[in-house]
């Protein structure tokens, strides 16, 4: 079969299954074919920071790889680093300095998908790329990322909307002028009153100054979460996005793949692409062992891995196969994997 060149190809599958190397090698294979590609990963564990041996200093920052006499840039995601980026786009500073905003956008604050969504869409707007390619967080964190669309979703909902009109007038009279809780007060639900009324208690004036000033740098802000917002449409659309969802030959491996396939149909189109990789068959149909013993397991061993390819490719529509890399350098397995994609092609 023959790949067709997307505007996104995202990656997605448990741990231990060479994801973020196969998402790599496919970056590494479009670059080669003259594509001006960007390759992000999400995942909080960063491989792929020791994969192309990349510096503290390179967290949050595009920079360019060579690998194999191409070039290539990638992304290591650093929420900071996004809502500075942010700050400076949508001249909000004050983004960057509220504290509750600081907290959420730690590495595990809760934002860490929604401003991945955010970055990856700035990143597209600015036009330098014609790919990207998303490593996404491996396994229940996949999930998690494409809920955070529906987060956006529901942070900008009509009562936040109310919420937000009511501040942002306030705001061109006032400026940066801190409003007090009872103006909140008068403004908001009975249920949220309690709630607010209940942390100034317990928090003090102070972290109720500081929320309410995060709920107004966040309204003058709302252009990039409403822009992330539309990166939706098209990771949904077959035109513009290529879906990979990542496994291997392992029995248990290849069933979490079917079980998360299941938890994202309503996310991901159905013109999408199993990747199963460390795959033995073609190796083993090459070995002749004299003992008998060893040929057993030999045909044991193909049997199950072909009976594996047969129910996958009764779940997923096509099945792409990728082989097991005997060697302990990561530039070879990138080396090797960039070669096989190249088999499958690539056009515009």
């Amino acid at each position: 079969m023959t790949l067709s060149t997307k505007s996104f190809e995202i990656f997605c599958g448990t741990g231990g299954v060479g994801k973020t190397t196969l998402a790599t090698a496919r970056a590494l294979s479009l670059s080669q074919s003259g594509k001006r590609v960007l390759l992000v990963t999400i995942d909080p564990a960063r491989r792929l920071k020791d994969l192309l041996g990349l510096s503290e200093n390179a967290i949050g920052e595009v920079v360019p790889v060579t690998i194999e006499n191409t070039e290539l840039h990638a992304l290591l995601m650093s929420p900071e680093k996004t809502i500075g980026r942010m700050a400076a786009k949508y001249q909000t500073p004050d983004l960057a300095d509220n504290r509750i905003v600081q907290i959420l956008s730690k590495p595990y604050g809760g934002m860490n998908e929604i401003l991945s969504m955010v970055e990856v869409q700035m990143q597209f707007d600015s036009g330098k790329f014609d790919v990207v390619v998303l490593d996404t967080p491996p396994g229940a964190h996949f999930l998690d990322f494409l809920e955070s669309l529906g987060k956006i979703r529901s942070f900008f909902d009509q009562n936040f909307i109310e919420i937000f009109n009511y501040l942002g007038q306030k705001s061109a009279k006032a400026g940066k002028k801190l409003f007090s809780f009872n103006i909140i007060n008068r403004v908001v639900s009975s249920g949220v009153r309690k709630l607010l009324g209940y942390l100034q208690n317990v928090t003090g004036a102070q972290f109720i100054d500081d929320f309410i000033e995060a709920i107004q740098i966040i309204y003058r802000s709302r252009d990039a979460f409403l822009k992330g917002l539309s990166l939706q449409d098209k990771l949904k659309s077959k035109a513009e996005c290529n879906w990979f969802l990542v496994t291997s030959v392992e029995q248990g491996k290849a069933e979490e793949a079917v079980e998360m396939r299941s938890h994202a149909s309503h996310f991901i189109h159905q013109d999408h692409f199993l990747v199963l990789n460390k795959c033995l068959e073609q190796d083993l149909a090459n070995w002749n062992p004299e003992a008998n013993t060893l040929s057993t397991v030999k045909d044991s061993l193909i049997q199950k891995e072909q009976d594996l390819k047969q129910q996958l490719q009764e779940v997923f529509p096509v099945v792409l196969e990728f082989p097991e890399i005997i060697s302990l350098s990561p530039a070879e397995h990138i080396r090797q994997l960039t070669q096989k994609w190249t088999t499958y092609g690539s056009r515009s």
